[in-house]
């Protein structure tokens, strides 16, 4: 006798499973709800909430509202009025009104729903109990809708038992309460719990003010609003928080495509590439990005729930990202310039040409013999030897106000007084970002030293593997190396302003790039290895942190910043320069301004 194995499930049966994979938790309730509210074209919406949600989830909103015949409907299992066939899911351009999500919700709870049109005299109500019809009846209601939710997962014991704690669950619908409202500052939400006011969030055109609804800190003060940019059918804008703000976690990154709020990996990549090498390790900003794109280039269905979205060239999404982050880093940079000095820098359109270097340092210098002969390198790092200059006058940087060099504070700061400023030059950051231009601009075979003595690296197995494929392009960056045994790489030759260890350090670190971009095209991932080599090359090459500069070499930076492009920050997005004016000295010195003066 055959037994059947294969069963047919009982239709209730699997709606509920159905219904588990949009809905796992309360804040997947809330955001659904949120989401119908807002294409009903709501203007206000309020939430209350006990127990974060497990125990009574409740919405209204003023929004168009619904007749009692789409009131019924919304219940349905596949109701919807986004799609009517499954080619219209390539151009979904709004969450859904009502519908679909609702007929999950309703299979793991009880649900009350109250809803009016404006050409309605009086409002539906519904009850229904895990899918199932109460009553119907008409009741008095504002234009708009009011859902409540309650006795969620009575029905689906297993999925009630594994929700996390309230505080964990009322977090996971802080998180979404905060996209939505930073989506949509044109909306009031009001969020209750436990029938205090949690978050109180008027209608706001401006994101700093919305950011200060949200967050109860600084980060409004410190917000900085990203240029619009464009490329094809893509346009990305937004905020981000500047370089002295900083987290230990990526809780104020948000991420919108079309209006909606996603999560992916590519995204979260391109906003921290544009903050690398100004925040420190471990730490993240706060971002708030909004992209519009063609609905054809993207698949927002990879996920039940669309939180996932999958697009169909990502890096060249975040490509613009990462570059509208690093320009609006290096204009707060240049605002700050000019807001205490209008002069004080060009604007990025009458910049020229990057011109040859005549900078030198103690561990260079050998290396760069087109520099005028000075004395014996070795008593660069005795102070003695090399006194203080008299300051000199020069009207050759930036403009026409004259300024003199101060000096060198740390080994690590080029001090210029200049009109009312007193302005501080990062040397390891300035000579990197000259250098990088120059790297970049050569059209000529790099200049190489052939090693004396080659050396020797280290590495698994795995990288030296690695390493072939990109052989011909260290070469081309004047690095020239082969493989010595299964774990080693002989370096034979490197360019003529670095050593063979700075060569070695670029080869690991470059590797390690390598293996994080591994979803890259192959010419995608040459042009970026190439931008990578040019960095690091310029880093290494680069005056550093204690390199003690004679006046001439201090003067040499100065006047090739000043005609070097993007000279406000370095390859690694450091700025390259900051400000303090005389007003801000002397109010940490407690001055008159008026004249008077203090007595003790």
């Amino acid at each position: 006798m055959t037994t059947q194995k294969i069963k047919i499930l009982d239709p209730a049966e699997a709606i509920k499973i159905a219904a588990g994979e949009v809905i796992e938790r309360p804040a997947h309730i809330v955001k659904e709800l949120i989401e119908n509210s807002i294409d009903a074209g709501a203007k206000n919406i309020t939430l209350h909430l006990q127990n974060a949600g497990k125990n009574f989830i409740k919405i209204t909103d003023d929004g168009c509202g619904m007749s009692p015949l789409d009131a019924k409907l919304c219940f349905a299992h596949h109701a919807t009025s986004k799609i009517s066939n499954v080619h219209d899911l390539q151009t979904i351009a709004t969450y859904g009104f009502r519908g679909e999500a609702l007929s999950s919700i309703a299979c793991v709870s009880n649900v009350v729903l109250i809803t009016k049109t404006e050409q309605e005299k009086a409002a539906t109500s519904i009850k229904l109990e895990q899918a199932k019809l109460i009553e119907q009846t008409q009741t008095s209601h504002p234009t708009g809708t009011t859902l409540v939710i309650s006795h969620l997962f009575d029905n689906v014991p297993a999925r009630k038992k594994f929700l996390k704690s309230d505080e964990t669950e009322w977090n996971l619908i802080v998180t979404i309460i905060q996209a939505f409202a930073l989506r949509y500052p044109n909306i009031n939400f009001k969020i209750f719990h436990h029938d205090t006011m949690a978050f109180n969030c008027p209608a706001t055109d401006k994101i700093q003010t919305r950011s200060a609804q949200l967050w109860n800190n600084n980060l409004h003060e410190q917000l900085l609003e990203l240029e619009p940019a464009s490329e094809g059918c893509i346009t990305i804008s937004g905020a981000i928080s500047d370089v002295h703000y900083a987290r230990f976690n990526r809780g104020q990154i948000f991420t919108f495509v079309n209006n909606r709020w996603v999560k992916n990996s590519e995204l979260l990549k391109g906003i921290l590439k544009g903050y690398d090498g100004v925040l420190p390790l471990q730490k993240f900003p706060a971002a708030f990005i909004f992209i519009t794109i063609d609905p054809q280039e993207i698949d927002i269905n990879i996920h039940p729930k669309k939180e996932e979205i999958k697009f169909l060239h990502p890096s060249v999404v975040q490509r613009m990202i990462e570059l509208s982050v690093k320009n609006c880093l290096g204009m707060q940079i240049k605002k700050k310039l000019e807001d205490d000095a209008p002069k004080i820098l060009p604007t990025p359109a009458t910049f020229k040409a990057p011109i040859i270097s005549k900078i030198i340092t103690p561990a260079r210098a050998a290396a760069m013999p087109q520099i005028p002969e000075l004395p014996s390198f070795d008593p660069f790092y005795q102070e003695e030897n090399y006194p203080p200059p008299t300051p000199q006058i020069n009207t050759t940087i930036y403009d026409d106000q004259p300024y003199s060099i101060v000096g060198q504070f740390k080994k690590t700061y080029i001090m210029i007084e200049k009109s009312e400023q007193l302005i501080i030059i990062d040397q390891h950051a300035a000579h990197e970002r000259i250098l990088y231009q120059r790297f970049k601009a050569q059209k000529t075979e790099v200049a190489t030293v052939q090693l004396l003595f080659p050396h020797i690296a280290k590495l698994p197995t795995d990288e030296i593997k690695i390493l072939h494929n990109y052989q011909k392009l260290f070469k081309d960056h004047g690095i020239l190396f082969d493989e010595f045994s299964e774990q080693e790489i002989i370096i034979q030759a490197t360019p003529v302003e670095m050593s063979a260890q700075s060569a070695e350090d670029i080869i690991k670190t470059v590797l390690q790039w390598l293996q994080r971009e591994q979803n890259l095209s192959d010419d995608e991932l040459f042009a970026e290895l190439h931008e990578k080599v040019l960095a690091e090359k310029a880093c290494k090459a680069a005056c550093k942190a204690g390199d003690a500069l004679n006046h001439e070499q201090m003067q040499n930076i100065l006047n090739e910043l000043q005609v070097t492009q993007n000279n406000f920050c370095c390859p690694h997005g450091r700025p390259t320069m900051w400000s303090l004016s005389c007003k801000e000295i002397e109010k940490h010195f407690k001055r008159d301004y008026a004249g008077a003066k203090f007595t003790f």
